[in-house]
Protein backbone atom coordinates (compact mmCIF):
# COMPACT_ATOMS: atom_id res chain seq x y z
CA UNK A 1 0.00 0.00 0.00
CA UNK A 2 2.68 2.28 1.00
CA UNK A 3 4.67 1.37 -2.30
CA UNK A 4 1.44 2.67 -4.19
CA UNK A 5 0.58 6.03 -2.63
CA UNK A 6 4.42 6.41 -2.98
CA UNK A 7 4.18 6.01 -6.99
CA UNK A 8 1.06 8.19 -7.25
CA UNK A 9 2.89 11.10 -4.88
CA UNK A 10 5.46 10.30 -7.62
CA UNK A 11 3.51 10.97 -10.39
CA UNK A 12 1.88 14.05 -9.05
CA UNK A 13 5.05 15.84 -8.33
CA UNK A 14 6.13 14.92 -11.89
CA UNK A 15 2.96 16.47 -13.46
CA UNK A 16 3.49 19.75 -11.10
CA UNK A 17 7.32 19.95 -12.17
CA UNK A 18 6.24 19.97 -15.96
CA UNK A 19 3.84 22.44 -15.45
CA UNK A 20 6.51 25.06 -13.75
CA UNK A 21 7.92 24.54 -16.78
CA UNK A 22 5.78 25.17 -19.33
CA UNK A 23 2.74 27.02 -17.37
CA UNK A 24 1.14 27.52 -20.70
CA UNK A 25 1.05 23.63 -21.46
CA UNK A 26 1.83 24.78 -25.00
CA UNK A 27 4.74 22.78 -27.01
CA UNK A 28 8.37 24.17 -26.46
CA UNK A 29 9.69 26.74 -28.44
CA UNK A 30 9.71 26.39 -32.02
CA UNK A 31 13.30 27.38 -34.48
CA UNK A 32 12.27 29.15 -37.64
CA UNK A 33 14.82 28.89 -40.24
CA UNK A 34 15.16 32.27 -42.15
CA UNK A 35 16.59 31.68 -45.57
CA UNK A 36 18.12 34.90 -47.87
CA UNK A 37 16.34 35.37 -50.72
CA UNK A 38 19.07 36.87 -53.49
CA UNK A 39 18.25 39.31 -54.90
CA UNK A 40 19.54 38.51 -59.64
CA UNK A 41 20.68 42.08 -59.40
CA UNK A 42 23.32 41.18 -56.96
CA UNK A 43 26.37 39.46 -57.52
CA UNK A 44 26.00 36.08 -56.88
CA UNK A 45 28.85 36.01 -53.56
CA UNK A 46 26.56 37.87 -51.50
CA UNK A 47 26.44 36.32 -48.45
CA UNK A 48 23.23 37.41 -46.04
CA UNK A 49 23.81 37.67 -42.47
CA UNK A 50 22.04 35.18 -39.99
CA UNK A 51 18.80 36.48 -38.66
CA UNK A 52 17.46 33.78 -36.30
CA UNK A 53 13.54 33.66 -35.23
CA UNK A 54 12.16 31.60 -32.69
CA UNK A 55 8.39 31.03 -32.30
CA UNK A 56 6.85 30.54 -28.56
CA UNK A 57 3.75 31.64 -27.07
CA UNK A 58 2.20 33.48 -30.22
CA UNK A 59 5.11 35.51 -30.25
CA UNK A 60 8.11 35.28 -33.26
CA UNK A 61 10.92 36.77 -31.97
CA UNK A 62 13.87 37.87 -34.51
CA UNK A 63 17.50 38.48 -33.33
CA UNK A 64 19.35 40.20 -35.80
CA UNK A 65 23.00 39.09 -35.94
CA UNK A 66 24.58 41.99 -37.82
CA UNK A 67 23.01 45.69 -38.86
CA UNK A 68 20.47 45.02 -41.54
CA UNK A 69 19.59 48.74 -41.68
CA UNK A 70 15.84 49.07 -41.84
CA UNK A 71 13.41 46.31 -42.12
CA UNK A 72 9.92 45.04 -42.63
CA UNK A 73 8.48 42.10 -41.28
CA UNK A 74 5.68 40.46 -42.51
CA UNK A 75 4.08 37.21 -41.19
CA UNK A 76 1.34 35.38 -43.32
CA UNK A 77 -1.04 32.95 -42.39
CA UNK A 78 -1.55 30.79 -45.22
CA UNK A 79 -4.43 29.24 -44.22
CA UNK A 80 -6.17 31.95 -42.68
CA UNK A 81 -4.98 34.65 -44.94
CA UNK A 82 -4.17 36.53 -41.41
CA UNK A 83 -1.23 38.80 -41.55
CA UNK A 84 0.79 40.74 -39.30
CA UNK A 85 3.64 43.09 -40.05
CA UNK A 86 6.23 45.34 -38.44
CA UNK A 87 8.89 48.10 -38.86
CA UNK A 88 12.19 48.08 -36.96
CA UNK A 89 15.41 49.24 -37.16
CA UNK A 90 17.28 45.36 -37.85
CA UNK A 91 19.78 45.56 -34.42
CA UNK A 92 18.75 43.69 -32.23
CA UNK A 93 16.32 41.91 -31.86
CA UNK A 94 12.07 42.48 -32.17
CA UNK A 95 8.81 40.31 -31.73
CA UNK A 96 6.01 40.14 -33.39
CA UNK A 97 2.80 38.45 -31.64
CA UNK A 98 0.10 36.36 -33.55
CA UNK A 99 -2.74 34.79 -33.07
CA UNK A 100 -0.93 31.53 -32.54
CA UNK A 101 -3.90 29.94 -34.66
CA UNK A 102 -2.94 26.45 -36.47
CA UNK A 103 -1.83 26.66 -40.26
CA UNK A 104 1.35 27.48 -42.34
CA UNK A 105 2.87 30.59 -41.46
CA UNK A 106 5.61 32.30 -44.37
CA UNK A 107 7.99 35.08 -42.75
CA UNK A 108 9.13 38.04 -45.42
CA UNK A 109 11.88 40.06 -44.22
CA UNK A 110 13.22 43.36 -46.57
CA UNK A 111 15.98 45.02 -45.69
CA UNK A 112 18.11 47.09 -46.71
CA UNK A 113 20.79 44.63 -47.04
CA UNK A 114 18.61 42.10 -49.09
CA UNK A 115 15.10 39.94 -48.55
CA UNK A 116 14.84 36.94 -46.64
CA UNK A 117 11.90 34.23 -46.40
CA UNK A 118 11.22 31.36 -43.58
CA UNK A 119 8.35 29.16 -42.92
CA UNK A 120 7.20 27.37 -40.09
CA UNK A 121 3.64 25.02 -39.61
CA UNK A 122 1.77 25.25 -36.17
Amino acid sequence: MKKYLILILLAVATNALCYADNPSGQNPPKDIIIDPIIPTTRPLSFVAPDIEATYFMEAITFVFNTDLGNCIIDVININTGDTWSASCNGIGSTSIYTSGDEGNYMIYIDTENGAYTGEFVL
